[in-house]
């Protein structure tokens, strides 16, 4: 198991960032064509679980200003898969008009991309789910990509907590049958549940 571990990290450490783009349209065309994404609502912690992944704190920017990150970012993992880092959503404090910009983007990614084999949901484990995230479930499930759902910052919640979250999650799950895989638990803090993540990522990175 140690030895699988030290493979999965090697993997991951050769992650490079590959480009930030503001529309559809000015993706280029990647010599990779597998791609995965995350998304979640806004300062849900899409940067710090990237960053976790790669064991690199540096290559996805962080903030604590919810909101800021407001184009599509990729990063590259040995010519195999992109990972790619999409804008948060359901931050009220931006305008209408960028609210609606990002939406419009959000949307155009997951339902163009048919190289998009998997969508990373993030919620934030202590806020649980909210009207977006369903939202953002019917999106996935209507533009029929698969999709797990990452609950962050589990270190900041008793365990009686996550489980009744968990229960939560997978009464609405019934409702995605066909495209929902799993839930994974996660910590950017204490890097509790980061190797499952990798794990299926790698996997999906080995997919035709």
């Amino acid at each position: 198991m140690a030895n699988a571990n030290q493979s999965i990290n090697k993997f991951f450490a050769s992650t490079i960032f590959a480009g930030s783009f503001q529309s559809i349209e000015n993706i280029p065309e990647f010599d990779t064509q597998i791609e995965c994404c995350f998304i979640g609502r806004s300062n849900v912690g899409k940067s710090s679980i990237i960053n976790s992944i790669t064991k690199n704190n540096k290559l996805a920017k962080t903030s604590k200003t919810p909101g800021r990150t407001q184009s599509i970012n990729y990063f590259n993992i040995k010519k195999k898969i992109n990972v790619v880092d999409l804008p948060g959503y359901g931050y009220a404090k931006i305008s209408k008009v960028l609210q609606n910009q990002l939406s419009e983007l959000i949307q155009s990614f997951i339902k163009s991309r048919i190289n998009l084999k998997h969508v990373f949901v993030l919620i934030d484990a202590k806020v649980g789910i909210k009207s977006s995230d369903i939202d953002m479930f019917d999106l996935i499930n209507y533009s029929e990509k698969q999709f797990s759902i990452v609950l962050t910052k589990i270190d900041k919640c008793p365990k009686l907590f996550i489980e009744k979250q968990q229960n939560s999650l997978l009464s609405l799950m019934k409702n995605y049958p066909n495209y929902f895989s799993k839930i994974f638990f996660s910590s950017s803090k204490t890097n509790q549940g980061i190797i499952d993540v990798q794990k299926s990522i790698y996997r999906i990175s080995q997919e035709l």
